[in-house]
């Protein structure tokens, strides 16, 4: 047995005060992945995690149509050694590559990830759909243990919410919902108010369903476009990143012009989604973000648009905000440390203990 694992074993039987038993945070990821490299950096943070012990990443589900998104979460969870995670992906599926038709500055990065990196998935019709690996997840899960994180689109939530009773678990979606789920993290949204890509670009009607009946006794919290706008991440890539890295890859093709440099909406929502608000003292990464509010919901129109209702009688939904005396760049430094890892060792030993606090 190398040196590795011995860590490995040793970090997940021992907390820092070397008592109790560090517990996996289960997460089921719904991603995106496609039109923004994002989504990359985030999987490389649940993987890291995941191979770290502090998450147990249970599956990852596209919701997108493309069939390079699955393909590309598999070349993504083989590079760090987790080939076996279950993936479904939404159908019908296309053969669609990405364009930028907004800026016509961004690079397609999923068809050549998915071609040219090792994958277990052959074939992105083989996967289950996201309402079965939901369900399957859910239903084999302990009570009110799974945090859910979504980056993208709603659609596939959705599903699982209206779903019916099956072979695979007898509760229909909504109470299965409330009996496994810890908490819900969407990056999703404009907070107090206002218009973003993920709720009201492509499918409003799941986002509004989603959000506004979304059982009251699951925590949500919310990640905006506001927060990730200005964290720019993946500075530095091709200096730190392996070589043969499809993180570093995948961001030189979608940003380009010599340039790895990206706003993070769904990588610091996957790093809340681990970690929650007080960080990881194993790796030296303190509390970045705190609520912005203390009470309130989310209220979503049939256009997509979000508005948050002030209202005492919810107390268990939130936005993020950055913690004091945290700065934008402390944060990106935290997420290129998780792009540029090297999953070899499949340990977490070379992510380098920082100050988190100085710019």
């Amino acid at each position: 047995m190398s040196i590795n694992w011995v860590l490995l074993i040793l970090w997940t039987l021992i907390t820092v005060e070397g008592v109790s038993t560090i517990r996996r945070k289960p997460i089921i990821i719904d991603t995106d992945v496609f039109s923004d490299v994002d989504d990359v950096g985030s999987l490389a943070i649940a993987n890291g995690l995941h191979n770290y012990g502090l998450a147990d990443l249970r599956g990852v589900i596209v919701n997108t149509h493309s069939e390079y998104g699955a393909l590309t979460v598999s070349v993504i969870n083989t590079y760090f050694g987790n080939a076996d995670i279950p993936i479904a992906a939404i159908r019908p599926l296309t053969n669609e590559t990405f364009v930028d038709t907004w800026s016509f500055v961004l690079g397609e990065y999923a068809s050549k990830i998915a071609h040219n990196w090792p994958r277990a998935l052959n074939d992105s019709s083989a996967t289950p759909t996201p309402v079965e690996l939901y369900r399957s997840i859910l239903s084999s899960a302990e009570d009110k243990s799974v945090t859910l994180i979504s980056l993208g689109f709603l659609t596939n939530l959705d599903a699982l919410m209206s779903s019916a009773p099956d072979d695979i678990a007898p509760l229909a979606g909504l109470p299965l919902i409330s009996a496994k789920v810890k908490e819900l993290v969407i990056m999703g949204g404009q907070y107090p108010l206002g218009w973003e890509f993920n709720f009201a670009g492509a499918d409003p009607t799941s986002t509004s369903h989603v959000v506004n009946n979304w059982p009251r006794d699951v925590p949500v919290t919310y990640s905006g476009v506001e927060l990730g706008e200005d964290i720019f991440s993946g500075e530095g890539l091709a200096d730190q990143a392996p070589p043969d890295s499809p993180i570093l890859a995948a961001y030189s093709w979608y940003v380009g012009r010599c340039s790895t440099v990206r706003e993070s909406w769904d990588p610091i929502t996957t790093l809340y989604g681990i970690l929650g608000l007080e960080g990881s003292r194993e790796l030296g990464i303190g509390k970045l973000f705190e609520y912005a509010n203390e009470v309130g919901y989310n209220e979503v129109a049939a256009d997509g648009t979000n508005a948050w209702v002030n209202t005492s009688a919810v107390s268990n939904q939130h936005w993020l905000r950055l913690a004091d005396r945290v700065t934008n760049t402390s944060v990106a430094r935290v997420l290129n440390q998780f792009y540029a890892h090297d999953p070899s060792g499949k340990n977490c030993s070379s992510y380098e203990r920082r100050d988190l606090f100085q710019a």
